[in-house]
């Protein structure tokens, strides 16, 4: 059994007409396009369950979809288009380069989910449909954010910080180096038998994709399991359910411990499709309670 770490770069075409104010005019507004980002590098380092490295790859890819860079991509990973096309080789080709990194067993790996989704919305866009290689998932963000005992989802950066791993930031946003910086995380906290229980085994069903347009949702109280962090009993909301920045939110009560709960939704969609509710509960003291039902009854009158 191995493990797959794999980083990727995408190009996109966000806010491209601050560098190219008629764009769109040259190269049209591109509204059948199935996707937001292409991807154009795929790094990827291969580890033994000893956290031995036994293989690696670096692949560009020469872009099929954007007819150009956008500057601000070029400007956080260096690659241009020039590049691209001297060392580029097709999606295809890529993929099937870093399916042959995989043997029976081996797991996927990425920090946080975001990689293993776009890697799958891009295969399905190039109708390359060989991915039953893809089974066993490990999102390293969400491993590495419970081992260090953080409550919000720790940054590549940041967890190397905090684990005093040497980090040269011109290497940075770089496929393969950002990989192999992941590889360093993931060897310091690494644990053979904790690790079983983050592993995912049904890649397709994860929630993995954000839904960002949350306005006028309404989650379904019914469908959430609303657990106590402290005992795992089902927590009796106190307020509705807001909409709250990026997230819902709400407060209660677990009768059981009798602790202070804010439980927090996102609402997701797994890579097949389905909308899926990501939980995350923790305890509060009694005057931050107080301060979440202000602020929920403030939000309820808003909207009345």
């Amino acid at each position: 059994m191995g493990y797959i770490i794999i980083d990727l770069e995408f190009n996109n075409l966000k806010n491209i007409t601050k560098y190219d104010e008629k764009f769109f005019e040259k190269y049209g507004m591109f509204d059948s396009i199935d996707l937001e980002n292409e991807i154009i590098e795929i790094g990827a380092v291969k580890v033994d369950k000893y956290m031995k490295c036994v293989n690696e790859m670096r692949e560009y890819i020469k872009p099929s979809i954007f007819p150009v860079i956008n500057p601000i991509v070029t400007d956080i990973t260096k690659i241009n288009m020039d590049i691209l096309q001297k060392k580029g080789i097709s999606f295809k080709e890529a993929m099937n380069k870093l399916k042959n990194m995989f043997e029976e067993g081996d797991v996927l790996c990425s920090w946080a989910k975001d990689d293993v989704a776009e890697l799958i919305i891009n295969a399905n866009h190039h109708k390359y449909m060989d991915l039953d290689w893809l089974s066993g998932y490990l999102d390293i963000q969400e491993y590495a954010t419970k081992i260090l005992g953080h409550k919000k989802a720790l940054g590549l950066k940041p967890a190397l910080d905090e684990l005093k791993i040497k980090v040269d930031n011109n290497k940075l946003h770089d496929a393969l180096n950002d990989a192999a910086y992941t590889v360093e995380v993931f060897r310091r906290i690494y644990n053979s038998r904790v690790i079983k229980n983050y592993i995912v085994n049904d890649i397709y069903n994860m929630p993995a994709i954000n839904v960002s347009a949350a306005h006028g949702m309404v989650i379904d109280e019914e469908k959430l399991k609303l657990k106590c962090p402290k005992c795992g009993k089902r927590v009796v909301l106190d307020t509705s359910i807001n909409l709250l920045n990026w997230r819902f939110a709400a407060v209660g009560k677990c009768h059981k411990c009798k602790s202070n709960v804010l439980c927090e939704i996102m609402i997701k969609k797994t890579l097949g499709g389905e909308v899926v509710y990501d939980e995350s509960n923790s305890i509060l003291r009694n005057e931050s309670y107080l301060n979440y039902i202000y602020k929920f009854d403030n939000l309820s009158h808003e909207t009345h």
